[in-house]
């Protein structure tokens, strides 16, 4: 997929129903930081581990933009020695809290996420966030607005699935859908986004062509 895609983000709030003022004030730091330095991925979840009570494997995708969550995560537990507790996410997500602290009783084992946004979503092709967003209002499931999506022939980048889809876990989802028999194909586009910005490469994923 030729050329760069821009996502020009005018609001984007993603809170928690529990959220306290104490969490709040650190992650508008952990904002501030990785804004100033330009920070990528890898960098930006160091910046909140070390500067945040505890972070949520459900929100650290969109509170981050990561798009290999779980895979930097693994590689962060490798230097930094973080605790790590099971928890509940919006009634139906299983995940993991992870903290610096050693103890993480007073932590909560259930939360409540909301992810409010108003993005468009700038290609030299002239796709726009319209078609992404029309499928979310139409379908609920994550992975089944990613399958329609490709059947309807758009392209998905992580970003578009993170914003418009609510997955998470794109990668995951994908792999789930050619278990099912969908043929998909994968390459990389450059994006950029004005929530830190950065500009780098993620993955584009579209329906093979017959």
């Amino acid at each position: 997929m030729a050329g760069r895609i821009d996502y020009d983000i005018e609001k984007y709030q993603f809170t928690e129903a529990g959220e306290t003022p104490r969490l709040r004030e650190q992650w508008r730091e952990v904002y501030l930081e990785c804004r100033q330095l330009r920070a990528g991925a890898e960098e930006r979840l160091r910046i909140a581990l070390l500067n945040v009570d505890y972070v949520t494997s459900f929100e650290l995708p969109f509170r981050l933009l990561l798009v290999r969550a779980p895979q930097l995560i693994a590689d962060v537990r490798e230097t930094l020695q973080l605790s790590r507790k099971a928890a509940v996410f919006n009634g139906k997500r299983y995940g993991c809290v992870y903290s610096l602290k050693q103890d993480l009783q007073a932590v909560p084992e259930a939360f409540h996420y909301r992810l409010a946004n108003r993005i468009r979503r700038v290609d030299a092709t002239g796709l726009t966030a319209a078609p992404y967003q029309q499928i979310a209002r139409e379908i609920k499931p994550a992975r089944e607005r990613l399958r329609q999506a490709l059947n309807a022939g758009l392209p998905v980048t992580a970003l578009d699935a993170l914003f418009w889809f609510g997955s998470q876990r794109v990668a995951a989802d994908i792999a789930q859908l050619r278990r099912s028999g969908m043929t998909i194909v994968t390459t990389e586009v450059e994006v950029s986004d004005n929530l830190f910005n950065t500009t780098r490469l993620v993955p584009v994923y579209r329906l093979a062509s017959e």
